[in-house]
């Protein structure tokens, strides 16, 4: 029997689950994405209460930031053809004393091996969180999750190992810097590269006399702080604040170029800064300035034709700003 007809039925095996309906505060409702085309697999902890709600895997500020340090967008991670999201455990486990409680035990064993067998084309695995490395780095695993981390080059190429992206792990991505600095840039890379080995499958089905086609691939747009060492020589690197960053020196930035008119209007940017729990009402209005401003974008998309581009911006806070905002309006304009 082929993978494409075998795991959509694994999978309606798995939402009819019960094993562990008894420990479930809120009942099973197994939240996973799976193809067996999937190029990239991300392994996490478990669905929390937001994600059990609306039933879409890290639905949740996890998820955006877990997005930014892949540089991708939602359309991108949302495809199960590309991208296979299968946590260690599929319910929500309900809250302890320190958060919520630690996936249940059941579901790895009895649906890990027989999803992953299912899924032969997954390049790239992704293992967020302690859980996930635990179970499928096994004695490669370090003493902590820092030393894991830290030793990511180890688990090349097949593994990356990630901290969780929840908020509350804040203060470790504040207390280890390094992170930010060698670890993200490789991570996109690598998810670029696995997805654009889908793409270039999907693209010779399509059109397989096109041989210039498939070698395209389209370079990476993705976002950092300007305070983060610079990336490196060829990629095009974009100030996109309207104000210069505090402290900064200009010939640090020598070789950036400050698009602040790309950035959101003064009066917007005053009237987040007041509210910032307005965050999806400030991207509907930043997104309608960018459809009104074309001449202030359109050099960037322009030099991501042809190499990778990093937007830069000054904010402390990592998911819910301007650049994040443009990286995800330029990646959907690039497609189209």
């Amino acid at each position: 029997m082929s993978n494409t007809r075998s795991l959509p039925r694994l999978l309606t095996e798995i939402r009819a689950c019960r094993v562990c309906a008894g420990s479930l505060p809120l009942g099973p409702r197994p939240v996973l994405q799976a193809s067996a085309s999937a190029r990239l697999l991300i392994v996490g902890q478990a669905p929390g209460a937001k994600v059990h709600a609306s039933g879409v895997p890290w639905d949740d500020a996890s998820g955006e930031r877990l997005r930014d340090w892949m540089g991708i967008d939602a359309q991108t991670f949302y495809d199960a053809a590309r991208i296979a999201l299968v946590p260690m455990g599929f319910c929500y486990p309900g809250r302890g004393g320190g958060g919520d409680n630690p996936p249940r035990p059941e579901c790895a064993p009895l649906w890990h091996e027989r999803l992953l067998a299912l899924m032969p084309d997954v390049r790239l695995t992704l293992l967020v969180g302690q859980y996930a490395q635990r179970y499928f780095l096994g004695n490669r695993r370090k003493a902590s999750l820092t030393e894991t981390v830290e030793a990511w080059r180890e688990y090349a190429p097949a593994c990356v190992p990630l901290p969780h992206p929840s908020p509350r792990n804040t203060p470790w991505l504040q207390r280890h810097p390094w992170f930010a600095h060698d670890v993200l840039p490789a991570l996109r890379e690598r998810v670029a590269e696995a997805l654009s080995q889908t793409q270039h499958r999907q693209q010779s089905a399509v059109d397989p006399h096109n041989k210039e086609k498939q070698k395209m691939t389209q370079p990476a747009i993705t976002v950092q702080r300007v305070y983060e060492a610079l990336p490196e020589d060829g990629q095009a690197c974009f100030l996109v604040d309207r104000l210069w960053p505090r402290g900064m020196r200009k010939e640090k930035l020598a070789h950036v170029s400050w698009v602040k008119d790309v950035a959101p209007s003064t009066e917007l940017r005053q009237w987040f800064h007041k509210d910032p729990a307005q965050w999806d009402e400030f991207e509907r209005r930043y997104i309608a300035e960018l459809d009104a401003n074309r001449a202030a974008w359109e050099p960037i998309a322009e030099a991501s034709k042809t190499r990778p581009v990093v937007l830069l911006y000054s904010s402390h806070e990592t998911v819910r700003n301007n650049a994040t905002v443009l990286r995800d309006y330029l990646m959907k304009k690039r497609r189209k």
